[in-house]
């Protein structure tokens, strides 16, 4: 079993794949009943405010996914979003950047506001570790940070295409939002972070340590992003 704490928070159809993978053969019904049996429970998520501040003047741009969350190739949609991060003084701020079709997350910042330099910096860190191409499609919600013209003009400089969810509606973003539940109920709900510096060490943790490389999807054929990237390029190059 990976040596990994968070582990303790799959369910019984996740954990009985990272059994499997371990060579342990059994059901899911077995490991739903151990579970059961042992008064384990999972971790379920908490409410949190709303961040979205769609009440501005700003240009909105089309909505281009339609909830079309199905894409072959990695670097042709993010996904992007801000939550709340508790902290023993109030609340930090976070932003993800989310390939689309791995469901990596290829850039992030924190910070304690939730200005537009919040979004370009989570934005900058996923261009300068993927350097995508013209044409990528870069979605979020009517958020006023991702509307701003800083924003708009950086998306433009680098040839992306901005798409934008449908007014209140959290499913046009669906795949961003579930990253967000699944961090919560795995690392942010488990622990209080003391301050900024605690949240960001614990959330790089999480992140580049957990989630990335190790966590894993039901939407990837219960691989982790990182496994399902590494298939893609070894695909490319039988095909090659």
């Amino acid at each position: 079993m990976r040596a990994c704490k968070r582990l303790k928070n799959y369910g019984a159809p996740r954990l009985h794949r990272e059994l499997k993978e371990h060579g342990i053969e059994c059901s899911k019904n077995t490991v739903a009943k151990v579970i059961k049996n042992a008064g384990l429970t999972v971790h379920r998520k908490r409410k949190y405010c709303v961040t979205t501040d769609s009440n501005h003047a700003f240009p909105i741009a089309p909505n281009r996914l339609n909830q079309c969350f199905s894409k072959e190739k990695v670097n042709s949609v993010w996904l992007t979003d801000i939550t709340y991060v508790p902290i023993r003084d109030g609340f930090a701020y976070l932003c993800c950047v989310e390939d689309l079709c791995s469901r990596r997350i290829v850039g992030w910042s924190i910070a304690l506001h939730m200005e537009a330099s919040l979004v370009l910096d989570a934005l900058e860190q996923a261009i300068a570790l993927r350097v995508p191409s013209r044409g990528l499609i870069v979605h979020s919600d009517r958020g006023s940070q991702f509307a701003s013209e800083a924003y708009r003009n950086r998306l433009e400089k680098g040839g992306f295409e901005q798409s934008m969810s449908r007014k209140g509606n959290c499913y046009d973003n669906a795949p961003m939002e579930s990253f967000f539940r699944s961090f919560k109920v795995e690392d942010a709900n488990q622990q209080p972070y003391e301050t900024l510096e605690h949240a960001t060490r614990e959330i790089a943790d999480y992140i580049d340590r957990f989630y990335n490389p190790v966590r894993l999807h039901s939407s990837l054929g219960y691989q982790s992003p990182i496994q399902f990237e590494k298939g893609q390029i070894d695909s490319l190059e039988l095909c090659s």
